[in-house]
């Protein structure tokens, strides 16, 4: 099964950008993360809809200037992983 993701309400993320990085406090969960890219991109093209990488990718190289391939399909299932582990977004069974 392909894993699929979903980013929650907007709202419970409050964004500044720092230099090269991005401080992103969580209502939530009450913590401030810092992140680097593409982390802030994937959770700026992502929304409630569940997703799979592929369609995040898409929605990537629609919004930025991501090149395609296996190294960037790779890059960004990665960094889902990281920010599901992170309570950022949720991972769900496709």
């Amino acid at each position: 099964m392909t894993p699929k993701y979903r980013a929650g309400p907007k709202d419970d993320l409050i964004w500044h950008g720092l230099d090269s990085m991005t401080l992103l406090f969580h209502r939530p969960s009450g913590i401030t993360h810092m992140l680097a890219d593409p982390a802030p991109a994937l959770l700026e093209v992502m929304d409630s809809t569940l997703l799979t990488a592929g369609e995040i990718a898409t929605r990537l190289q629609a919004r930025f200037d991501v090149e395609s391939g296996a190294d960037t399909d790779d890059i960004i299932s990665a960094r889902l992983e990281e920010l599901a582990a992170l309570g950022l977004i949720a991972r769900e069974a496709g």
